[in-house]
């Protein structure tokens, strides 16, 4: 099942009349119009355009816990420079 703009647009109209109900709670409604306006931008995006860095509060609010660094190459080893790897084709 497919979402449709209109039902996009029509959820966006619906957290600014929140958003404007409720003053304490603006900064919340505004992340979910931002959320859904994202949405509908990228809907014809390609996926890896589409795909985005999760910051770090919001991984804390996800999982409840600080996030993992990120992994660099540069961090890691190559089976060259370990000596060792973990594959049945080395010899």
């Amino acid at each position: 099942m497919a979402i449709t703009n209109q039902q996009i647009l029509e959820k966006i109209i619906a957290e600014c009349e929140q958003a404007l109900q409720n003053e304490t709670k603006v900064r919340e409604h505004a992340r979910a119009i931002q959320t859904l306006t994202d949405l509908l931008l990228e809907h014809d995006a390609p996926i890896s355009s589409s795909v985005k860095k999760i910051e770090d509060m919001e991984w804390q609010k996800m999982v409840g816990q600080p996030a993992p660094p990120p992994i660099t190459k540069s961090t890691q080893k190559s089976d060259d420079e370990a000596g060792t790897s973990d594959s049945l084709l080395d010899f």
